[in-house]
């Protein structure tokens, strides 16, 4: 009997032993997140408007007439910072003639007032944030330079403003 006894007790012994040498399990769990913004949205608000110009005289609007200067207007993500870049057209074209446009402008504000606002070079782009409410309100000026034989006619370029957050 003891042969048994201390059998079943070897027995018992693996059998513990081999539970204890399983390996151990541990699991955890995280959550994946995405914040949606709200999409950046630009309007070509006004046109930049140097009016009547004549030959051989420049003509400037600076980013600070509200009146002339070109406007453009965005919506986009609460206080979000957002990147400023300008395509600027180099002459003004009315069929087969042109005419430069130099010296670009801008100033960029919360309020469409221009209270507050900021001065810069559309040239370098800015990097402003957006309002509380989401908003930020841009305008560009230039001057324009006619020559002295200056063809008459209605001169036009697209000025070219991209937000990005």
């Amino acid at each position: 009997m003891r042969s048994i006894t201390k059998l079943s007790l070897v027995v018992t012994c693996l059998v513990l032993t081999g539970t204890a040498l399983q390996a151990q399990t541990n699991n955890a769990s995280i959550t994946a997140t995405a914040s949606v913004q709200t999409p950046i949205n630009v309007v070509g608000a006004q046109q930049l408007s140097f009016g009547n110009v004549f030959p051989g005289v420049n003509k400037t609007v600076a980013a600070t007439d509200l009146t002339n200067a070109g406007r453009f207007d965005v919506t986009g993500q609460a206080s979000t910072p957002v990147t400023l870049s300008f395509t600027l057209p180099a002459t003004l074209s009315s069929g087969g003639n042109t005419m430069p446009i130099v010296s670009f402008t801008g100033e960029y504000a919360l309020v469409a007032t221009q209270v507050g606002g900021f001065l810069f070079a559309p040239a370098a782009g800015a990097n402003p944030t957006l309002s509380g409410t989401g908003a930020l309100f841009v305008w560009v000026g230039a001057q324009v330079q006619p020559a002295t034989n200056q063809v008459a006619g209605v001169y036009t370029a697209s000025i070219t403003m991209t937000v990005v957050y």
